[in-house]
């Protein structure tokens, strides 16, 4: 809640009683009469708790009450939908009978008066409250009986029947990218989405939210069935902050007709959210991703900034307006992949730190090892690590994965972003780099199969960790939020895994990425994947550049593409050519 705005509950009960110092066990009481106050704070916790038998029970025989049945469904649906109650009990009046001839034991049929207050809100919106009494008789046989029906839900007006909250929304607040770029404008019916499909399913849209979004939403205490809020996207995980508070009319009522009104507060306007995105950077790489079918991130690798979020198949945003049960996929964030061998820039890096391989280590190239094919089945000899990198031999990983072991490696592997959600607010799949189980799973998971997954938005995060020196930075998408990381990998070990991945470009399976006066650091990935039988491939680039003075990192997969070098690495060339001219100075 900012300010003095305060937010509608659906439906809370909270019954507070003071202390009845004035009832209390004193010398005041008749002799064996229990003190009216507790029993009339015993009344006021089952009522708190809608018990309606155990208010049943403290209830008179002869009040005009309801019955069991008839006073549950009267709970049901009362005080109203978004409102809730509070009940001080105030000052108790203790009459005593003291005529011998009126009672057959001392106290009997004695009387009290408990001033009590009700006091109904919407959050912590809180009304003027409505002031009443119980009256209460005492018998030693059934105790403190007090008088009450459900009138006493709003004294002073006999014929009301509920409370009614109506909430008017303030205009919702523009999501703009990095430069102040309108993405999104107006109020939520008539919201607008001025750059259309061009990261329409990260923008996200405005729906009618369904009871599910309602309950989960930051905005739970406002949101009924049907309203209109963030849906999806950066819509969504800003609502909060772009909707505002809505201003709150509450009124008792006798059906729909008001009878006073209770409690009015203003809205609070929503405040704007300037994101991270850069959209000349965002077209300029959907217009060079085409229409592949996959995803791409473009990332500042100094602070995690995402400048660019591709998907295939995006939808606009403008045409979803109001509509519910509306969840766009972003393959880009939530798309989860086999990474191939794209992941061993990790797996590289972890055997570098761990001094495991360094430059001049001998590995051999079989065309299998322990179960471990290269692609094609090709056949390397007895070649360095670099060269393993280079021309990307799976056997030659696999000894490396044998030496690192499942805990260094799965160690790394959280360093690198695995195995922890984004802390970004908004929504992006876990990627996974299960430990292994056994030599199969650590050898296959070095090389990105196995059970490993990955999302184009984490393996950004891969290549932005060597670009930026061994330090990853969490990906962040709001520019309000300091940007964060932590040091995977020393310097030094970045630094010599850089040279390795600006060899893999310029004269390995990475050719196809080069870019003419530009040094790009990059690796291939080929990710083999079952589709109902028939083995297929997506196809991996991961790649910073300059080399030298990185400004951009990013990832691409192409779904069932094919060959990473052949597909994926010319769509990283052809980003990092339309963006690299639109990269932050």
């Amino acid at each position: 809640m900012r300010g003095t705005t305060c937010r509608p509950a659906r439906v809370t009960v909270a019954v507070v009683l003071w202390a009845l110092v004035a009832i209390g066990c004193t010398e005041e009481e008749g002799p064996g009469v229990p003190s009216p106050g507790r029993w009339a704070s015993t009344f006021a916790e089952a009522w708190n708790d809608r018990d309606a038998p155990r208010m049943l029970d403290l209830i008179a025989d002869d009040a005009p009450a309801p019955s069991l049945g008839e006073l549950r469904r009267f709970f049901a649906r009362t005080p109203g939908e978004g409102v809730g109650f509070e009940v001080e009990v105030g000052d108790v009046e203790l009459r005593e009978t003291d005529d011998p001839e009126e009672m057959p034991y001392p106290g009997e049929d004695s009387t009290a008066t408990a001033a009590y207050s009700i006091t109904y809100s919407a959050g912590e919106a809180a009304g003027e409250p409505l002031d009443g009494a119980l009256e209460m008789e005492f018998s030693f046989r059934d105790g403190w009986k007090l008088d009450w029906d459900t009138s006493a839900m709003w004294p002073g007006y006999p014929e009301a029947t509920g409370v009614q909250v109506a909430r008017k929304w303030p205009r919702r607040a523009p999501l703009l990218d990095r430069k102040g770029e309108k993405l999104a404008v107006g109020p939520a019916a008539g919201r607008r989405y001025p750059f259309a499909s061009s990261a329409g399913s990260t923008i996200g849209h405005v729906g009618a939210l369904t009871r599910e979004q309602a309950d989960e939403s930051a905005l739970s205490e406002h949101y009924e069935r049907g309203d209109l809020g963030g849906a999806s996207g950066m819509e969504l995980a800003f609502d909060e902050r772009l909707a505002g508070d809505p201003g709150i009319r509450l009124q008792l009522a006798d059906g729909k007709e008001p009878l006073a009104t209770l409690l009015r507060t203003p809205p609070d306007p929503g405040r704007p959210v300037k994101t991270t995105l850069d959209m000349r950077v965002q077209q300029a790489a959907a217009d060079a991703f085409g229409g592949t079918t996959g995803g791409a991130v473009v990332v500042d690798p100094s602070n995690g900034d995402l400048l660019a979020v591709v998907s295939s198949a995006e939808l606009n945003p403008a045409s979803y307006v109001g509509a519910a049960g509306v969840q766009p996929f972003n393959r880009a964030l939530s798309g989860l992949y086999p990474p191939g061998s794209s992941l061993k820039v990790m797996t590289g890096a972890a055997a570098l730190e761990t001094r495991v391989v360094d430059l001049d280590t001998r590995l051999t190239g079989p065309r299998e090892y322990k179960g471990v094919r290269n692609f094609e089945s090709g056949e390397f000899g007895t070649i360095d690590f670099p060269t393993a990198l280079r021309f990307s031999v799976n056997t030659a990983f696999a000894q490396i994965a044998e030496d690192l072991g499942p805990g260094r490696i799965t160690r790394y592997a959280r360093a690198f972003g695995f195995n922890r959600p984004p802390e970004m607010a908004l929504g992006a799949a876990t990627s996974s780099f299960p430990r292994p189980e056994d030599e199969g799973d650590l050898m296959w998971g070095s090389i990105g199969q196995a059970q490993v997954l990955a999302t184009p938005l984490q393996m950004a995060t891969v290549a932005g960790t060597i670009a930026n020196a061994g330090r990853r930075m969490e990906p962040r998408i709001s520019m309000h939020v300091k940007p964060s990381g932590e040091r995977a990998v020393s310097k030094k070990t970045a630094a010599t895994m850089t040279r390795l991945m600006e060899d893999v470009v310029e004269g390995g399976t990475g050719v196809a990425a080069r870019i003419a006066g530009v040094r790009v650091a990059g690796k291939t990935g080929t990710a083999e994947v079952d589709v109902n039988g028939e083995r297929m491939n997506h196809a991996w680039f991961v790649a910073f550049a300059p080399a030298d003075d990185p400004k951009l990192a990013v990832a691409v997969v192409s779904e069932l593409g094919g060959i990473g070098g052949q597909v994926a690495a010319p769509l990283a060339r052809a980003i990092l050519q339309a963006t690299l001219p639109l990269a932050p100075s």
